[in-house]
């Protein structure tokens, strides 16, 4: 068995090490009832890239640049820029945790000001150092490179419409 073969991690566990190391991670349904193992469970895949459309099957290691230029790597659920945030969920992954720039639906969040100066603080940016922030999947989608701007914090706001959180 490879270690590839052996891997689980939760997937807002993934460290820049694991992203590096397998760019295309992939979810396990079929292994939720295993000890240690639920919906958030996921494995490097032994697939290069993705093929087909799989909104929400994989998870792919992106490159991100900053407006202030500086770099980082993070990783975009799989699925398009059409799919919307709520489908991509694009994260940045560092030493002092993780970032989501999809705050989720906002009627659930208490205090999404809160959450963004978390956020903020974990970059060690202030928002006009962090956007726009463009992420640049490294496997391909069906033979593609997919990039994905993203002009601030995300939430789903009335009606579950995508509102950017001021």
């Amino acid at each position: 068995m490879s270690d590839s073969e052996r891997i689980r991690r939760q997937v807002y566990d993934l460290t820049v090490e694991d992203l590096e190391r397998y760019p295309l991670w992939e979810f396990c349904p079929d292994e939720e009832g295993e000890e240690g193992q639920d919906e958030a469970t996921v494995k490097p895949s032994e697939e290069t890239e993705v093929s087909g459309y799989s909104p929400g099957v994989y998870i792919l290691a992106a490159d991100a640049t900053f407006a202030d230029g500086t770099t980082a790597i993070g990783y975009l659920y799989s699925g398009g820029p059409e799919d919307g945030m709520g489908c991509t969920q694009p994260n940045i992954v560092t030493t002092s945790g993780q970032v989501n720039f999809w705050l989720g639906w906002l009627r659930f969040v208490k205090d999404p000001q809160a959450r963004i100066a978390e956020a903020c603080q974990i970059l060690g940016k202030d928002r006009t150092s962090i956007f726009p922030i463009c992420f640049r999947i490294r496997p391909h989608i069906n033979g593609a490179v997919m990039k994905l701007v993203v002009d601030s914090f995300m939430g789903g706001g009335e009606k579950m419409v995508p509102v950017a959180v001021p």
